[in-house]
């Protein structure tokens, strides 16, 4: 293979349009093509979004000021290795009067450093979720959970609330260490058995007591 030439300084015999192998990518993000048994110093074209990768067999182009452009990947060299799709700075993906699907038939990834969604509407469907994060803070007007079964641990629980109802239908079991209750105003237990044990000691402390 000859030495690479430089895209500003293309011979007359060059075609408009060309087939090549890219055999080096440089540094700076240009690569070097080989066509006709010459290699080419050509700049990644923005239309072409799939990265070129060494091996691949790609489509050249000359401009009108005799620039050299890789305009596309025709056939990549290892189809098996993972393509990548990316351009320099920032991507908006809009759809003007449609919707926008993505499809994989194994796992879709997303890595971010922020990650941002908006919509007025959205549902989400799966069967199986983890999620694993250092801090979750939601705002929201109105909750609602329905589900046949919940387990949660937790080292400490902080709730505070302005009304709280709570019903249970058949029995609920507490089982603490300690148990405070107070209340400012009213406090009422009503059952139709009430029975109150002590191991050693039941104290009842008030200014009045009315029994019965």
């Amino acid at each position: 293979m000859n030495t690479a030439r430089s895209s500003h300084a293309l011979p007359v015999y060059m075609p408009q349009q060309a087939s090549g192998r890219v055999v080096d990518i440089l540094s700076d993000g240009s690569m070097v093509v080989e066509s006709d048994g010459s290699g080419w110093h050509c700049r990644r074209a923005a239309s072409c979004l799939l990265t070129p990768q060494t091996g691949d067999n790609v489509l050249l182009a000359r401009s009108d000021d005799e620039k050299l452009w890789l305009l596309a990947v025709l056939e990549r060299a290892c189809p098996q290795h993972p393509a990548h799709i990316s351009i320099q700075g920032d991507l908006n993906i809009s759809t003007l009067g449609g919707s926008l699907t993505l499809n994989s038939e194994q796992q879709l990834a997303l890595h971010s450093h922020s990650l941002q969604v908006k919509s007025t509407q959205g549902e989400c469907a799966i069967g199986t979720l983890e999620y694993r994060g250092d801090e979750v803070k939601a705002q929201i007007g109105i909750g609602r959970w329905i589900g046949e079964r919940c387990e949660s641990v937790w080292h400490t629980v902080t709730h505070l609330s302005q009304m709280m109802f709570r019903q249970v239908k058949q029995t609920e079991h507490v089982r603490a260490g300690q148990l405070d209750y107070q209340a400012q105003d009213y406090l009422r237990l009503h059952s139709r058995n009430t029975l109150i044990t002590a191991q050693e000691i039941a104290k009842i402390d008030s200014e009045q007591i009315h029994v019965g």
